[in-house]
């Protein structure tokens, strides 16, 4: 026997007879992408500026124009 549809099965039955399971299992996946996507912005913002603290060098260059962030 396949343990991957039986295992759907048991899951869709027990998702239909509770389905306060489903809620909690969909808040249980937001937080964790939201956990990883913090720590891979933290991750990123590092990479980008070792120093920690802004530079001049942080703009936008519009034609001739800067815009300094």
């Amino acid at each position: 026997m396949k343990l991957i549809p039986i295992a759907l099965i048991i899951f869709g039955i027990i998702i239909i007879s509770a389905p306060e399971i489903l809620a909690y299992l969909l808040w249980g996946l937001f937080i964790f992408l939201w956990i990883n996507g913090m720590i891979i912005w933290g991750l990123f913002n590092k990479m980008k500026n070792k120093s920690g603290k802004p530079s001049w060098d942080d703009y936008v260059k519009f034609w001739k124009y800067k815009i300094y962030k």
